[in-house]
């Protein structure tokens, strides 16, 4: 499935309402890791980095099983900040 298009909006407006490095995310689509394998929808992650204008972010997992992965956007469902 592709990834929905993005409304474009300034930078300072990207950085207020986009998940930054350290917040904790849950998944709404199920994401596939680094290795191959695939992260359920519902597991909760920390990311780890920002790629490009918070198209993408490295998102590190610990259960069901300790996995890497890109998740875009839209497949987070729920982010909490970092602190």
């Amino acid at each position: 499935m592709p990834a929905p298009a993005l409304t474009p909006f300034a930078a300072e407006d990207r950085a207020r309402v986009s998940p930054a490095e350290l917040d904790v995310v849950t998944l709404k689509a199920p994401a596939q890791s680094d290795d191959g394998e695939t992260v359920p929808a519902g597991a909760t992650g920390t990311i780890v980095a920002v790629y490009g204008d918070a198209v993408a972010f490295g998102v590190e997992f610990e259960a069901p099983r300790h996995a890497l992965a890109t998740v875009y956007r839209h497949q987070i469902g729920s982010y909490r900040r970092a602190g």
